[in-house]
């Protein structure tokens, strides 16, 4: 039977492994369906859009912030995939007020992304990770560069109008120190400033960031957002030419995309490593998605 405590402190106890399953978090579906278990989702969130084949035909029951939440209870799932800090805490607890088991988990470390992945492994059916997982396999690797490879300056802008950045108190912040950055937006949550804290361009110009991602979500960034940017030649990232759009499904979706997330930011730091570069002897190639054995637990599709 299984039983796993989540972020909330609350034991979320099934009598078996969950067979019918709605996902409040884009994250969490990707990661069901990775673990090849896609049949068992009765219900997702629009927001939920990849795998895209497989997700099409899934009945969708609203957004991450406003879900409908008597639809959920009507499909009366075996088990709610929620996140502290994508879902609303009311709605969380509506759907347990209504009898209905919810984990809900909270990852701002990208070592959290590899036990959440272990917990809702345990939750659908004793799945484990055999070995390492290429996330874990990322981290370790970034670790054993970082004592070789120089520091990088970095901001991970999140909104514009106004600039929003990542602090250190959330997952992308926990990915640019993995990768060897210096997040110039690190304390502000200790400050004060929130977990995203704003930014005014002047502010972020003296901030001087030697490196500024750009991702594609939440906010959009496009060619003309990063030109705005590169024209602040009073920081080094508009100076050296080096505002980097990137993929904001990496970046921001926890699980099963850590590994590549790792990959990438790693890769867009070391443009301002001058000089430096990765002996191709320290990297090894990491294997696509989740090395994954299904213990008898599991219920068969």
């Amino acid at each position: 039977m299984p039983t796993v405590m989540d972020a909330t402190e609350t034991a979320v106890e099934l009598e078996r492994p969950a067979r019918s399953v709605v996902s409040l978090v884009p994250s969490f579906t990707e990661l069901v369906c990775e673990l090849r278990l896609s049949a068992r989702l009765v219900g997702v969130t629009r927001f939920c859009v990849e795998p895209a084949e497989t997700v099409a035909g899934i009945r969708k029951i609203g957004g991450t912030k406003n879900p409908n939440l008597e639809r959920i209870v009507q499909l009366a799932p075996e088990l709610v995939l929620a996140n502290r800090e994508e879902n609303n805490e009311e709605d969380v607890e509506a759907l347990r007020a209504a009898g209905l088991q919810v984990y809900v988990g909270d990852v701002k470390t990208a070592a959290d992304a590899v036990a959440e992945i272990e917990r809702v492994g345990e939750l659908l059916g004793g799945i484990t990770i055999k070995a390492k997982s290429p996330s874990e396999d990322a981290i370790e690797e970034q670790r054993h560069l970082e004592r070789m490879r120089p520091k990088v300056r970095v901001a991970a802008l999140i909104w514009r109008n106004p600039f929003m950045a990542a602090s250190g108190d959330t997952y992308i912040g926990d990915l640019l120190r993995v990768c060897g950055g210096i997040n110039v937006c690190e304390e502000m949550a200790s400050q004060g400033r929130g977990r995203y804290p704003r930014q005014s361009l002047s502010e972020l110009v003296a901030l001087d960031p030697e490196v500024i991602l750009l991702p594609s979500e939440p906010y959009r960034f496009r060619e003309r957002h990063a030109a705005e940017l590169l024209a602040q030649h009073g920081m080094s990232a508009g100076r050296n030419g080096r505002v980097f759009l990137c993929d904001g499904q990496n970046l921001t979706w926890w699980g099963v995309r850590t590994g590549a997330a790792i990959a990438e930011v790693a890769g867009l730091l070391d443009q301002a490593r001058s000089g430096w570069q990765a002996d191709a002897s320290m990297v090894e190639e990491l294997p696509p998605g989740l090395n994954l054995t299904v213990t008898q637990q599991d219920v068969v599709e």
